[in-house]
């Protein structure tokens, strides 16, 4: 470990001075007329016992021993625990580096899920771990990660989730769009016009959502596509990062129709609830985040698509396909949604399940995500995948 390494661990601990506590304690017996050997006999401390907590090469400092120390040299106890921990020996500073790597994992990071996600490998050792996290966030030490990703997401209201693998997928998307930047200034009544245009892309299993998305960028709005974490519950998340809407999507439930819902879900957000979001930095469209009506903004992107008074007459000939192909050209939906809000509206309106049926009707949800790059959980670099989702957000 290099000295500029052993500094800024010192640095990242203590953010103080160091203090040698052998000339404080010099000066102090001096003040008070007394030989060292007295005021160690004094202090009922053995001489080998002080030198090796002065010099920093006790492994386990009696804290009594510096608690009594403290007081002889009028310090404050909290203050002099961390000056005898910034005095420590090059050894004993490595031990401190592993503790603190370690507890940062175990503060910040679901260690057994995220092996189980592949995201670490069993045989892992608490440095490659860390190191796998640093370079997957983009940072070269704890202490950036920490002022660099983890104030400005909770400075300013108190995290509202302890949740450590929504925190993991809160900050998956906060660097990705930290790293994409969009250029373009948010225009929400350019956003506005846009949105009465978007249903019709949704007949593009391929492009449409490509093509959408581009154009929500062009007016300020980003996009992104993140696996889904089972043990998070979040479907989508609105985020306001530099005064402009960015919007996660999830491949929740692993259905086209979702895709659509969910954006559209998010742009209602967006519309609506901006300031809101502004004061939290994001809002997650879950089951527990309360703070924002979630049936607003799930009636808005319901009705867009397909209205309740629309299910009544597509439901006489929901097992007709012609009719319901025909039917979805007319309100310019694919016809995976209709099937999709039909089996909703029976479940809401009439407790009928309807869940297994009309699969064959749904086209595969993940070639209409492919070309905006998702972001996956086997990724080693928020980074790189960023610049490829910003590459592909900003072709014409």
């Amino acid at each position: 470990m290099s000295k500029t390494d052993i500094n800024l661990l010192l640095k990242s601990i203590f953010d103080e001075d160091v203090v040698d506590i052998r000339i404080v304690f010099d000066e102090k017996i001096k003040e008070y007329n007394l030989s060292k050997t007295k005021a160690l006999k004094l202090l009922n401390i053995d001489k080998d016992v002080f030198e090796e907590i002065v010099s920093g090469t006790a492994k386990q400092p009696n804290l009594i021993h510096i608690i009594k120390i403290a007081e002889f040299l009028d310090f404050d106890v909290n203050n002099f625990i961390k000056i005898v921990l910034s005095n420590q020996s090059l050894e004993n500073v490595g031990a401190i580096e592993k503790a603190r790597k370690a507890t940062f994992l175990v503060k910040n990071f679901d260690v057994k899920a995220l092996t189980k996600l592949g995201f670490f490998e069993q045989s892992d050792d608490t440095d490659i771990l860390v190191g796998k996290v640093l370079t997957y966030f983009g940072y070269d030490s704890i202490l950036e990660f920490e002022e660099q990703l983890e104030e400005p997401l909770y400075s300013r209201v108190k995290k509202l989730h302890s949740d450590k693998m929504k925190d993991f997928w809160i900050k998956s998307a906060y660097q990705t769009f930290k790293v994409i930047n969009n250029q373009n200034q948010y225009n929400r009544n350019k956003l506005k016009e846009l949105i009465v245009k978007i249903k019709p892309y949704s007949q593009d299993v391929s492009n449409g959502l490509l093509t959408v998305c581009r154009a929500l960028y062009n007016v300020g709005v980003t996009v992104i596509f993140q696996s889904y974490l089972s043990t998070t519950q979040v479907r989508g998340a609105t985020f306001i990062m530099e005064g402009k809407p960015c919007v996660v999507i999830t491949d929740f439930n692993k259905n086209y129709a979702t895709l659509w819902f969910t954006l559209l879900h998010e742009l209602n957000h967006v519309l609506f609830d901006f300031e809101s979001i502004e004061t939290s930095s994001f809002h997650l469209s879950d089951n527990s985040d309360l703070f924002l009506i979630e049936d607003k903004a799930d009636t808005f992107a319901r009705n867009f698509f397909m209205s309740e008074d629309r299910f009544h007459y597509i439901k006489k000939y929901i097992n007709n396909p012609y009719l319901v192909n025909k039917f979805s050209e007319e309100i310019e939906v694919h016809p995976a949604i209709v099937y999709s809000f039909f089996t909703w509206y029976q479940k809401d309106l009439y407790g009928k399940n309807y869940h297994a049926a009309f699969k064959e009707f749904y086209p595969d949800y993940s070639v209409a995500v492919r070309r905006l790059n998702p972001i996956s959980w086997d990724e080693v670099s928020l980074k790189e995948a960023s610049e490829k989702i910003k590459k592909v957000l900003e072709l014409k």
